[in-house]
């Protein structure tokens, strides 16, 4: 029992001392609670609203989504990056917010007048000033609330993302309650009251961490911060696409109640995509140390196994029931789909990690290829599955496993050894596993 204990203790304190481990913890640990509150609020958005209600919020919010990550124009990395490599962190932060704040305003707009294009069925909902002001604060509140997450990150004080992304997540279930009349935009509306509240704590923690004030300015630092962010602006765009626009494309193609199927099974394997990201981001502020760099790769993809593999036993295992919760439809019409999802998190996290490394070395222009092959293939097999194939959200699925796996050989064979590299890494987790279990 002492060995254990003592065991235990040496564990905590490795982990407590190393700030990579310890920083991607930390953002493992605010994503997982934004996915498991957020696993409730969409419990209680799919018993008192209806699935039609359910599948247009998903494509809405498909669409806040895209455009928070359109309108960063790539300076969350940028912030990751610079922020602990330069000393005029006052003025890097402003002059990021003040260009997130224009774009996301101007995309917002692009958005709404474009909806006869793009997805019609969302007229009828968005169709007057309040519903698109409350879309417009919405969209705006994400993107500033990623940009203070970011200066987090950087700081090595994701700690902080815990404290207040679990504000926003908390809050934004109680008017779930009162809103059921409001129907779509009621779901919506619930979102605005966390995010107003998380933005306050936001930006006193960002005093505290950074001793910032609030203000809206341009600085010509901006200018060295260009390329990197404008490369990473490309490379986001991709890598998120798929699971930003597939919800809208089966809203379109399928059908409402189809959209928000494939929206909760994709949202409870985001549990598994937020780990690769959160060590793929913590990797990045601790790539300034070149001396330790390569040590801190190999940490990074064992350390992602090692947390990856349960956690896919698990949602395979237990998945069903926990989709049954939402009610008895999404546990007939998505357990499936939400298995070949979870299947993806494999191929999804080397990809994350292969990317955070290129972005360390400043070769965005690789990171950018890569993701518009696995964008491209998701996207061009999920539309061959549905119109040519008449497969449901289950042949989209398989279309963004195979995209990531043809993207995960790609970054296996670009190492130099790639059959040595995957035998030592498979023996290293397979040790650290029993090492943790025993």
């Amino acid at each position: 029992m002492n060995n254990i204990k003592e065991r235990a203790i040496g564990g905590f304190l490795f982990l407590y001392k190393d700030s990579l481990l310890k920083n991607s913890i930390f953002l493992m640990v605010a994503s997982f609670i934004q996915s498991i509150v957020g696993f409730f609020f969409w419990v209680i958005a799919a018993r008192y609203y209806s699935a039609n209600d359910v599948g247009i919020t998903s494509a809405i919010f498909s669409g806040i989504s895209l455009i928070s990550m359109v309108g960063s124009l790539g300076l969350y990395r940028a912030l990751i990056y610079y922020l602990p490599r330069e000393n005029k962190t006052d003025k890097i932060i402003s002059s990021c917010l003040t260009i997130n704040v224009s774009s996301s305003i101007i995309f917002s707009f692009i958005f709404i007048y474009g909806l006869k294009i793009w997805s019609p069925d969302l007229i009828s909902t968005l169709n007057n000033l309040k519903e698109i002001l409350i879309f417009l604060f919405i969209t705006i509140a994400i993107s500033i609330s990623a940009l203070i997450s970011a200066t987090f990150t950087a700081g090595r004080r994701s700690s902080f993302c815990i404290i207040k992304d679990s504000v926003y997540n908390l809050v934004k279930i109680f008017p779930l309650f009162f809103l059921i009349n409001f129907g779509a935009m009621g779901i919506i509306t619930s979102l605005s009251f966390g995010l107003f509240l998380s933005l306050i704590i936001g930006f006193y923690l960002l005093f505290k961490l950074w001793k910032y004030r609030p203000g809206l300015k341009l600085d010509p630092i901006i200018k060295n911060m260009a390329i990197f962010s404008a490369g990473n602006y490309v490379a986001d765009i991709f890598y998120n696409l798929p699971r930003l626009i597939l919800p809208i494309m089966i809203l379109n193609m399928i059908s409402e109640e189809s959209a928000g199927y494939f929206y909760i099974a994709i949202m409870m394997a985001c549990l598994l995509y937020g780990i690769s990201q959160s060590i793929s981001n913590s990797f990045l502020v601790e790539s300034s140390d070149k001396d330790e760099f390569w040590n801190n790769v190999n940490k990074s993809i064992k350390f992602n196994m090692i947390i990856l593999i349960p956690g896919i036993f698990l949602l395979v295992i237990f998945g069903k029931f926990i989709l049954s919760i939402f009610s008895p439809n999404y546990a007939e019409n998505a357990t499936s789909t939400m298995i070949i999802l979870t299947m993806t998190s494999i191929p999804l996290s080397l990809i994350s990690i292969f990317n955070a490394v290129m972005n360390a070395h400043n070769r965005v222009m690789n990171r950018i290829k890569m993701n518009i092959m696995v964008a491209g293939i998701t996207i061009l097999l999920s539309v061959i599955s549905i119109d040519l194939m008449k497969m449901n959200i289950e042949g989209i699925a398989i279309s963004y496993l195979i995209a990531n796996m043809i993207g995960a050989i790609i970054v296996i064979n670009r190492t130099n050894d790639p059959k040595e590299l995957t035998l030592r890494l498979i023996r290293d987790i397979k040790t650290d596993m029993r090492c943790i279990l025993i």
